[in-house]
């Protein structure tokens, strides 16, 4: 594998710059659309109902099964009930909250305009010639100091979390049921639409407590003979593993069948292939883009299937999810030596791979997804929560579908006499569609109605010479090339 800081850095760049360098607004009207002919006939013979049209994503209150539950309420018993409780709440909003470690050329960037800020506040310039050098040493340190408050109060000081044995069952109480909820949502989206796939083989990167192959048994149950979690923390590892055993390390019983394996690290090579990969809520576990682009180029590189990538619905989640949509895109683009093993496509929730439309919209919001869980409580009453999240699916080869039914980016709003819902497209804008009884038709009029968020629209949109995307402009790194990266050896991790 060939990569270098430099050639990352320009790499993501040229993403961000490149994919679509200009977005033309669609000028078709907001009522310009049908509802698709099959999805309408369907209806319309009564073989489905438009609650239940082909394109619902959503799914029921999620719940963790009853074997987890048990296991969970065992390993949970050892530890001081209201302890373990107030740390998981501490450790799931510092989790919230988090941002993505700044990068070097961005640290410098601040530096020097909070250097600018001082330096313009002063009344005194310690380098005046009219000074005593006793009292320019005491004006430039004290420059220094303010300079040293200043960054540190207005910069993100990110770290690692350690996941010792008390942080880890803290994780456990707290976050076990949303992360369970997101991955079985995103899979079962992923069996609905791709009815002939069912995964032998799953490799789970940061796996935590192994929430993925939990999820992944329950959407395809006995399916999978081998699974891989890996998770830099041992406590992270035992504690999967005591799950798996029922909640008890001594029990040699494991509940799920075939073979299943901890690692601490994540191996190199891939010569393996695996049918369905996972990154859930792990990338922000890594201390700089090039380690998460390194990450990605290795796990894409042994995807044989869906690589599905999970994080935290808030911005610097969703920028998170979006660098590793766009950096797997754009390498599957520039593959020189067997561009088939790279080459691959988004599969969801975007029904197009264009440059993402929200950085456009001026909202400034982030593309983000809901589900709804109930959550793991020592007490016998029990609120439903959600967890919001953002997510992308890759699947490897070309795309082989041709509809591209839009998807809802925000829950549909009821109006007297017709329903407004804002959809993102194959053309890679944000569209508002309009539908009315009159103007369309009773079944799609319906089908929007019972829409929610995250679900695809089968309505087909007139096709628009100027709903389309400039495309990028190859000069724009025309000072660097994919040819200068120098070549780095990368040892195989044990």
């Amino acid at each position: 594998m060939n990569c270098s800081k430099k050639f990352l850095f320009h790499h993501h760049r040229h993403i961000l710059r490149g994919l679509c360098s200009k977005v033309k607004k669609p000028l078709a009207s907001k009522f310009d659309f049908d509802l698709d002919e099959n999805t309408r006939k369907a209806i319309e013979a009564r073989l489905v109902k438009a609650r239940y049209h082909p394109g619902k994503q959503t799914v029921k209150t999620v719940e963790l099964p009853s074997e987890l539950l048990e296991a969970v309420s065992h390993v949970l018993s050892d530890y001081p009930k209201n302890s373990i409780e107030s740390g998981g709440v501490q450790l799931s909003k510092h989790i919230w909250s988090r941002h993505l470690p700044l990068e070097g050329i961005e640290y410098e960037d601040k530096l020097r305009d909070v250097t600018e800020k001082v330096i313009h506040q002063e009344k005194l310039d310690p380098m005046s010639p009219e000074i005593t050098d006793e009292e320019r040493k005491r004006l430039l340190d004290f420059r220094h100091s303010k300079i040293k408050r200043r960054m540190k109060s207005e910069l993100y000081n990110w770290k690692p979390i350690s996941y010792n044995d008390y942080n880890s069952a803290s994780y456990l109480a707290s976050r076990v049921c949303p992360d369970y909820a997101a991955l079985v949502k995103v899979l079962t989206e992923i069996k609905k639409r791709d009815g002939q796939f069912s995964p032998v083989t799953m490799i789970d990167f940061g796996s935590g407590v192994g929430t993925g192959m939990w999820a992944m048994d329950s959407i395809w149950p006995q399916s999978c003979k081998e699974v891989v979690c890996i998770d830099a923390s041992a406590e992270m590892n035992n504690l999967a593993d005591k799950l798996l055993r029922g909640g008890k390390i001594t029990d040699e019983r494991r509940i799920r069948p075939g073979g299943t394996f901890f690692k601490q690290f994540l191996p190199m090579s891939d010569v393996l292939k695996y049918d369905l990969v996972l990154a859930s809520r792990s990338l922000f576990e890594l201390p700089n883009m090039e380690s998460r682009l390194r990450t990605l180029d290795v796990l894409w590189r042994k995807t044989a299937g869906y690589l599905v990538v999970i994080e935290a619905g808030t911005n610097a989640g969703y920028k998170a999810v979006l660098e590793a949509r766009d950096y797997i895109l754009q390498l599957g683009r520039d593959a020189e030596e067997q561009p088939n093993t790279l080459e691959g496509h988004v599969f969801a929730p975007c029904p197009h791979e264009k440059f993402c439309p929200r950085y456009l919209d001026g909202s400034y919001t982030p593309c983000n997804f809901e589900v709804n869980y109930k959550p793991f409580s020592f007490s016998k009453k029990v609120e439903i929560s959600k967890d919001i999240f953002s997510y992308v699916v890759l699947k490897k080869g070309k795309s082989e579908d041709t509809k591209n039914y839009p998807r809802l980016v925000r829950e549909p709003m009821l109006r007297k006499k017709h329903i407004i819902c804002n959809v993102c497209t194959k053309y890679g804008t944000i569209k508002q569609l309009v539908a009315t009884k009159r103007k369309h038709s009773k079944e799609c009029y319906n089908v929007m109605r019972y829409s929610k968020l995250g679900d695809l629209l089968p309505v087909m949109l007139k096709e628009d010479s100027e709903n389309t995307c400039s495309t990028p402009n190859d000069n724009d790194d025309s000072d660097f090339s994919i040819d200068d990266k120098p070549e780095v050896k990368v040892q195989e991790a044990v």
